[in-house]
């Protein structure tokens, strides 16, 4: 089993653990764990500019490609005991397998500037996105060693990966689950 290591207090459940899971027939007494479910992994565009080149010729410009959406990295308890957020992080992280930012961090609020050249007649989409991590955890501790309880502590956890830029011709296919691929199909 996967742990992160804080006191020994914390068992980072693996990917696809159910509640029956919880139930492991052996445990260390005191020791908690968080168990996922509803994890999702998907592409957010966080700004664009979309420019057409139809002079005849190629061009190169400096555009600013301004905000349209905002990923913030958050824990949030639902019910129960205090949850370590860097700990929550770092389960997430393990169960969406994705390095993902700390609690607190969110994507840039303000425009990217973009310098790139184009050739004639096509449209081109210029991005910046990232990759937003979620998940639902419910806290169980070990009971004398022998079963998981559960504590009802319970919540959410939100993140978001590295940020990537780039541009994309609206004519070419990017590969599939791609951050351009969101791009094409949603602004081309």
């Amino acid at each position: 089993m996967a742990t992160a290591s804080m006191a020994g207090a914390m068992v980072v459940a693996l990917p696809g653990a159910s509640a029956n899971a919880a139930g492991d027939p052996m445990c260390s007494p005191n020791t908690t764990k968080l168990v996922w479910s509803n994890t999702k992994k998907d592409w957010v565009v966080t700004h664009r500019r979309t420019i057409e080149n139809y002079t005849g010729a190629p061009a190169s410009r400096t555009y600013s490609a301004q905000k349209v959406d905002e990923v913030t990295a958050s824990v949030t308890i639902t019910a129960g005991a205090t949850v370590s957020k860097s700990l929550a992080m770092a389960s997430l992280e393990v169960n969406v397998g994705l390095e993902l930012q700390a609690a607190g961090t969110r994507t840039k609020t303000t425009a990217e500037s973009i310098t790139w050249t184009m050739s004639s007649g096509s449209k081109y989409v210029f991005y910046a996105g990232t990759r937003k991590a979620s998940g639902y955890y419910t806290q169980y501790r070990c009971d004398r060693g022998t079963r998981w309880v559960n504590t009802g502590a319970y919540g959410k956890v939100e993140s978001w990966t590295e940020l990537s830029e780039g541009g994309l011709r609206c004519t070419i296919r990017p590969p599939a689950g791609s951050l351009a691929a969101k791009v094409k199909t949603k602004f081309c």
